[in-house]
């Protein structure tokens, strides 16, 4: 079904969205799943963001976690497990809602070997924090190049980049 609406695409210069209206995390009619959590009072109220992507294997299983100052942490389960962790982590202040998007392809591997060599970097406020390496997990997921278009989140703040630059992404949701 990707395949039949990136050729239409190419072929016609516009993709249309699916019909298919869900109010889970992980019911979309493309291939993979990807999602950001908000937690707005990070960072001196400047923001704090975390990531997720569905397993490619079709089990419902999620990869999430976060790039923090002073830590990193990463888990795998159940959407509703997912949901739950980041609704009762503290991490900067916590975590209060979150947005996804449906992508074209769904390489976990690509995003886990982002996951690790982004834990395996120094944090640098700037430019290599929670935010940037987000955006690259993403990137790395969605190896169909559908989320290219992301800006990198370089000298932007967690909460303007989750408020303003994911166009195209379900609205957030409270946890």
């Amino acid at each position: 079904m990707a395949l039949a609406v990136l050729a239409s695409t190419v072929t016609t210069g516009v993709a249309f969205a699916s019909s298919a209206t869900a109010d889970s995390v992980g019911t979309g009619a493309m291939s993979g799943r990807v999602c950001m959590f908000d937690a707005p009072k990070g960072a001196l109220d400047l923001g704090h963001v975390a990531w997720a992507f569905r397993w490619s294997d079709g089990s419902g299983t999620w990869d999430y976690g976060a790039t923090l100052q002073d830590h990193n942490w990463e888990k795998h389960g159940s959407e509703q497990q997912m949901l739950q962790d980041f609704a009762t982590t503290d991490d900067s202040g916590g975590y209060q809602s979150y947005r996804c998007k449906d992508t074209a392809a769904d390489d976990q591997g690509a995003a886990e070997a982002a996951v690790t060599a982004g834990f395996a970097r120094p944090y640098n406020v700037i430019e290599d924090n929670c935010l940037t390496r987000s955006v690259q997990i993403f990137k790395a997921y969605d190896g169909s190049g559908g989320l290219n278009g992301l800006p990198d989140g370089k000298l932007v703040f967690p909460n303007a980049y989750f408020n303003y630059n994911l166009s195209g992404w379900d609205d957030a949701k409270a946890l």
